[in-house]
């Protein structure tokens, strides 16, 4: 067990620079915790006193506010949440949930307080993870204050594409496993604003649907770009 916690903590952005010995120290009190498709881990304004590594499956981070839902990441297994309760006010400054029946590794707010203590560079990599962070939550306030949403589905179509996209004969099948309901929320919009959108662009030949699976086939990306307003 504890080779399969190293196995996995050495793949995660956040410890790679770290020594075996760190790492093997960190899979010694890291715990294993699995949650159901559409469980909650976690609350906004909950007490943060966990890092999350995702291991298998798929979690979203999000805010809501009264029946409307903005996500503002999805996040694969080698990811990890969590960090920025454990380092500045103590309560969650969102919810996360699982997408898909999903594994977790945990690690308490005071153990990951003693790895910052004895390794400089995990304290660096968790200092530019939250710089990173922050410009994509600054571009994320960009998007919402200059975009209309017509532009935002462009732009979390192309961003999906960059991430899941996967080349077919006909451009780039979006390879997320996510419902319109899910694409809407990273839009920051209604489900039926979306389907709108996404109906618009299909007349403009930017997008077409897969006859099997019903996923987003993109077509024609400079005509996304064109939709994304300069």
């Amino acid at each position: 067990m504890k080779g399969d916690k190293y196995a996995l903590l050495s793949q995660v952005s956040l410890l790679k620079g770290l020594s075996v010995k760190t790492i093997n120290k960190i899979a010694d009190y890291a715990k294993f915790h699995q949650f159901r498709r559409g469980e909650k881990i976690f609350t906004e304004d909950s007490s943060g006193q966990c890092l999350y590594v995702l291991v298998s499956g798929r979690v979203k981070i999000y805010t809501s506010a009264g029946t409307r839902t903005k996500t503002f990441a999805l996040l694969d297994p080698g990811d990890f949440f969590g960090e920025m309760a454990l380092l500045g006010e103590p309560t969650r400054s969102a919810s996360a949930r699982a997408l898909l029946d999903t594994e977790l590794l945990v690690l308490d707010r005071k153990d990951f307080y003693r790895f910052l203590k004895i390794d400089s560079n995990l304290t660096i990599t968790v200092l530019q993870t939250l710089c990173s962070r922050l410009r994509r939550a600054d571009k994320e306030i960009e998007m919402l204050a200059f975009q209309n949403v017509v532009g935002r589905t462009a732009i979390t179509l192309l961003e999906l594409d960059g991430k899941y996209g996967k080349p077919v004969s006909e451009g780039s099948l979006l390879g997320a496993d996510i419902t319109q309901q899910e694409f809407a929320d990273l839009v920051g919009t209604a489900r039926e604003m979306v389907t709108r959108v996404l109906g618009k662009f299909r007349k403009m030949s930017a997008i077409i649907y897969d006859t099997a699976s019903g996923r987003i086939i993109i077509t024609d990306r400079e005509k996304l770009k064109g939709c994304i307003y300069q």
